[in-house]
């Protein structure tokens, strides 16, 4: 309904006045107050175009408890429950589903909140759908995609290796960058893969890690690359962070400021990254 009017919403706003009414409703002996669509739906369709509309609202409520509350309690629920059916019919449609599915992402997560919607009713479905959501990102997230990249042509931006066949590998450096962030569900499997490409390469001194997709870490993840870094240098390579943001270089620089959390080791870029390896005395083979 925002979208369709160019409003813009503001979930504290509306969680902080929801609070407040349900807290007053509390202290009046009153119901639990909460927020539908139907009645939003319906309020628009009767034509409401300013705030205004919610008191009418109110004030035609409160004429009708004080003047027809008997009468009320003796409305049968299907009246009610036309009553709601009527005010959503007109917004109903597949589309949004029908969308989803065309897409081929979440196909199992849109039937499952369907399902669940309907078998254990709106509340509940909501929140099994959820925790489905959940679910569902630990699983991408717990599995996540390990690219090399390569410099394209002189451009200084590094690419995946698969997709863009223009692009060339540096020699004697191994750099990969993880599709999805690290965290305790990840930073394991991406550790071990990191290890298992190192064994199957020869001629390596070096691994760069671009960090682009993680925007912090938990210690799970910092322990993993702190431990990455050891196996690394059990084979005379070193690793080096490209791409680290401001949060991930603070947690670094003090769990581990004469490791990973030197300057000379978390960098802007992954062209910075192989600059200093590349230039460093200690790399000077590598030229």
């Amino acid at each position: 309904m925002a979208l369709s009017h160019g409003d813009a919403v503001d979930a504290d706003r509306e969680l902080m006045v929801l609070g407040a009414c349900n807290a007053g409703s509390a202290l009046l002996q009153g119901m639990p107050v909460g927020a539908g669509f139907s009645a939003t739906s319906a309020n628009a369709g009767a034509g409401a175009v300013s705030k205004k509309s919610g008191v009418i609202a109110l004030v035609a409520v409160a004429v009708v408890l004080m003047s027809a509350l008997p009468s009320l309690a003796l409305l049968p629920r299907p009246v009610l429950a036309v009553a709601v059916i009527n005010a959503l019919w007109h917004a109903l449609s597949p589309k949004p589903l029908l969308s989803v599915w065309r897409m081929k992402r979440d196909r199992m997560l849109v039937v499952g909140a369907v399902l669940t919607v309907l078998l254990l009713g709106v509340l509940d479905g909501m929140l099994a759908s959820i925790g489905l959501s959940v679910l569902a990102a630990l699983q991408r997230f717990s599995q996540p995609v390990l690219h090399e990249l390569g410099e394209l042509g002189d451009s200084r931006n590094y690419v995946d290796l698969h997709t863009q066949p223009e692009a060339t590998a540096r020699s004697g450096l191994l750099i990969l960058r993880p599709e999805e962030p690290l965290f305790f569900a990840s930073a394991e499997r991406v550790a071990a893969e990191v290890m298992n490409r190192v064994k199957g390469r020869s001629g390596l001194s070096a691994v760069v890690l671009s960090l682009e997709e993680s925007a912090d870490l938990d210690s799970t993840a910092v322990e993993c690359l702190l431990e990455l870094k050891h196996s690394l240098a059990g084979l005379g390579m070193d690793l080096f962070l490209a791409r680290a943001k401001t949060s991930v270089r603070e947690l670094l620089n003090r769990w581990d400021p004469e490791g990973l959390g030197k300057a000379d080791a978390m960098f802007w870029s992954v062209a910075d990254a192989v600059q200093f390896v590349t230039e460093s005395k200690t790399y000077y083979h590598l030229r």
